[in-house]
């Protein structure tokens, strides 16, 4: 896929497992993790979960696009964290801003860093917007004066300053992002701007405050698609490390 932004998908290499089953251990037992351990951890879930959807798929994780794979990837992340005790809320755009935008799948996630809490954004999906042949101006049609389709946030994201193109670059590596006011207005506002129906013809005045965004998120009663079961029959599950190794202790 030609993407507006040349930026890479972050990849993986040489996981330290035996860092990810110390940083599981903490999450399972509610202690604190410090920065660079989250930074670590995040990637290397974002990297799994990626890399999971990619090879059930059967393609390569740089070129693929995860069209259509967002509520899949949310349920992969969520009940892992569910074997972990780490507290999480299942996010739907629809239902979380307004109606009739762009539909995705995302999670909000708990943490404490540093001996404070923190909420992070994780979408590791977050990249199949950014498709050179969906982020034109030609993607708008209009009926009657109606907008019926807009283009992908790509579009709207190449209207953005430097600094928040920055932002948007960073999640599309990374697929993670903390949660502040600041960072939810970028992501709302970028889904906000897709909203069809009798509005501005390019939807470029269309933004709320990242504190109206946030109570949105945290609000949500969006539903995981699949259960941690179906995601084993299907060959999606994402393992622990920590509660592996437990097992083997055990027995």
């Amino acid at each position: 896929m030609n993407r507006i932004f040349d930026v890479k998908i972050n990849v993986i290499d040489n996981v330290d497992l035996d860092i990810i089953n110390s940083i599981e251990e903490k999450c399972f037992k509610g202690e604190s993790l410090s920065q660079n351990e989250l930074d670590y951890y995040l990637n290397y879930v974002i990297y799994q979960t990626r890399e999971i959807l990619a090879l059930n798929k059967q393609k390569e994780l740089n070129d693929y696009s995860f069209d259509f794979m967002c509520d899949t990837a949310q349920s992969i992340i969520a009940r892992y964290f569910d074997k972990l005790n780490i507290a999480y809320k299942p996010v739907e755009t629809g239902k979380a801003i307004t109606n009739d935008i762009l539909g995705h799948s995302f999670l909000l996630a708990d943490f404490t860093v540093d001996g404070e809490d923190k909420t992070y954004i994780l979408d590791p999906t977050y990249n199949q917007f950014f498709g050179v042949d969906k982020c034109s101006e030609n993607n708008f049609k209009i009926i009657n004066g109606i907008v019926v389709q807009t283009p992908d946030l790509g579009y709207f994201a190449l209207k953005e300053d430097e600094n928040n193109q920055n932002v948007i670059k960073n999640l599309i590596r990374c697929g993670y992002m903390e949660l502040t006011e600041d960072n939810a207005k970028i992501y709302g506002d970028l889904f906000y701007k897709t909203k069809t129906g009798n509005i501005n013809y390019f939807n470029s005045k269309l933004g709320m405050s990242g504190d109206i965004y946030i109570k949105g998120f945290r609000n949500s009663d969006a539903r995981l698609t699949y259960s941690a079961d179906e995601l084993l029959k299907m060959g999606l599950d994402l393992k622990t490390v920590y509660k592996e190794n437990l097992k083997k202790k055990n027995k």
